[in-house]
């Protein structure tokens, strides 16, 4: 059985154990990788190769979007993991950046983790 391996970008200790227990939770699914800083995130992405990034924008050092970025523009780098935003911002040219950079999805955390988990389980359950 494959599994969905997963990265998450987030610099919150709080949502990163929430998003981890319910990743880990989840049949298909592993957690490959947490990262807090976008130059963590881009390192852990280049060695793991995951199937998924889950980027939040806001991070202690860097960005997402410079996430987001890298993977556009480098995929013989990072390969090409389907990409979603988790974030607080929710600003819609922001939303339109991401867009460009080829995001799949552009969840909200203060009231979309639901939405989230049910597209990480749709991912998981086509793997």
């Amino acid at each position: 059985m494959r599994r969905l391996k997963i990265v998450l970008v987030e610099d919150s200790v709080l949502l990163q154990e929430m998003v981890t227990e319910v990743i880990e939770s989840m049949p298909k699914t592993e957690l490959v990788g947490v990262a807090a800083t976008e130059e963590a995130a881009l390192s852990t992405i280049a060695k793991n190769h995951p199937d998924l990034v889950v980027v939040d924008l806001q991070l202690k050092e860097g960005d997402g979007l410079g996430v987001l970025r890298a993977l556009y523009s480098q995929s013989k780098k990072y390969g090409d993991p389907k990409k979603v935003v988790f974030t607080n911002n929710t600003s819609k040219g922001l939303k339109s950046r991401c867009e460009a950079l080829g995001i799949e999805g552009y969840f909200d955390k203060s009231y979309q983790l639901d939405d989230l988990t049910d597209y990480v389980s749709s991912l998981s359950a086509s793997s």
